[in-house]
């Protein structure tokens, strides 16, 4: 069934470029085959693979120390002659030689691809076509390797992959609820929609326009539509409210999952929640003394809003928004404004797996000096195989997302924070106006 058997290794940075690599993962997956796409192993591993996608995006050189994964992954593939292919992640640059350690120098000679919001799905073909022609001469090499040298034939060692003309860049570039405990180096695929565009272990991805393509991954994800300028940011009057809190007061109770104290009511009408750590670090706050088991597992398809203002939080990598559907131990799903993306993110067993494409979204989209209006909604299927899941920012749907595989029919709500960055970093958000609504037919 898939034209091309060989190994395809995805390397990329955690902090910073997650999301589109679960996305992409997904994709490539759906050609070659989920066993032969790995994104999660340790860099001895490389050498086995017949191609290596190296996932480039802004901030991708600044932690390139002797010990850094990522650099040892690429060290590795050159050294045993794997073929490297540099993908820019939204409208990232190529590193130039000199800013290069001596290990990774030959990193600098391939050209580069690009992968960003504008044209996902043809960045994506692109990106196929030069992953074939790299596997199959990877494998014409090994025949020859293994058969040995032919007569007065020189033995070919370290081929270098033929490519096409480089594709111009987009134009436009692009995220998880869980315990503090997590540390993420899995690639896993969440729903995105973005800014600039942004398993056992998951997150979904989804930007508007494309259409993923079906694959076998913890996460599988079909997008439905493209972002839309539509209804109202707060739950239809189809849907039944069920609580509503302007946090002027704490009868609701909210309370943190993780972090004691995390979350506090500002007594200026707002409810703060703020978590400070790295790689993966989050809070969820919920409402502990909510009715109609809001604050319990629930099947209930709600319809969600909030009014949500950012405090702080590292350029490299912060969430804030809604939570529904979880269970307490990290299976979430959390729909998310980042620092360059609006995001949906599904949370499975420790790790986020794109669930689509980043949507790229301008900064008009969000309100200086005054809070968003974040919504989200989640139902499930008559017959429980699939959850519908969208995302609203200030009036506009920027994420459009069924979730097949494995998706999750119950759980409780909450507000939520994280930070991503690679360094120690707070990420900080005030919620006011909050509204939950059982949707209704």
């Amino acid at each position: 069934m898939y034209r091309v058997a060989g190994r395809i290794f995805v390397s990329y940075r955690r902090a910073e470029t997650a999301p589109q690599a679960g996305w992409l993962s997904d994709r490539l997956a759906g050609h070659f085959g989920r066993p032969q796409v790995l994104t999660d192993a340790a860099a001895a591993a490389v050498a086995s693979c017949d191609v290596l996608v190296a996932l480039i995006g802004h901030y991708w050189l600044a932690p390139a120390g002797p010990d850094d994964s990522v650099r040892l992954e690429i060290e590795s593939a050159l050294r045993h002659g794997v073929p490297v292919v540099p993908v820019l992640v939204d409208g990232a640059r190529m590193p130039a030689p000199r800013e290069l350690p001596p290990g990774l120098a030959g990193l600098a000679q391939r050209p580069p691809l690009g992968l960003g919001a504008a044209s996902p799905d043809l960045d994506v073909s692109r990106l196929i076509q030069v992953l074939e022609q790299s596997i199959a001469q990877r494998m014409t090499q090994r025949q020859a390797t293994q058969a040995g040298p032919a007569r007065d034939q020189p033995t070919v060692t370290g081929m270098a992959p033929s490519w096409p003309p480089s594709p111009g860049q987009p134009a436009s570039g692009p995220t998880k609820p869980m315990p503090p405990r997590r540390r993420l180096r899995p690639r896993t695929v969440a729903l995105a929609a973005g800014v600039a565009v942004a398993a056992a272990i998951a997150a979904f991805i989804l930007v508007p326009g494309s259409t993923p393509a079906s694959s076998s991954s913890s996460a599988s994800s079909h997008h439905e539509s493209s972002a839309t300028t539509a209804p109202p940011a707060s739950p239809s009057a189809a849907a039944k409210v069920l609580l509503a809190d302007d946090f002027s007061s704490g009868k609701v109770g909210w309370t943190d999952d993780y972090h004691q104290s995390a979350g506090t009511y500002t007594g200026t009408g707002t409810y703060r929640l703020s978590v400070t750590g790295a790689n993966g670090l989050s809070e969820l706050a919920r409402p502990s003394s909510a009715a109609h088991g809001l604050s319990g597992v629930t099947p209930l398809d709600l319809d969600v809003a909030v009014d949500v203002s950012k405090l702080s939080g590292a350029p490299q990598g912060y969430g804030y928004g809604i939570a529904l559907r979880s269970d307490g131990s990290g299976d979430v799903y959390a729909f998310l404004v980042m620092d360059h993306a609006v995001a949906i993110q599904k949370w499975v067993g420790g790790g986020a797996r794109v669930t689509g494409d980043p949507a790229p979204v301008s900064t008009s989209a969000l309100h200086t000096g005054a809070a968003d209006r974040l919504r989200a909604v989640c139902r499930t299927a008559a017959d429980g195989t699939s959850v519908h899941l969208e995302l609203w920012l200030n009036g506009t749907k920027m994420v459009d997302y069924t979730d097949r595989n494995h998706p999750y029919t119950q759980g409780y709500l909450g507000l939520y924070v994280e930070t991503i960055s690679d360094a120690s970093s707070t990420a900080a958000a005030d919620f006011d106006n909050f509204t939950a609504a059982q949707i209704r037919g």
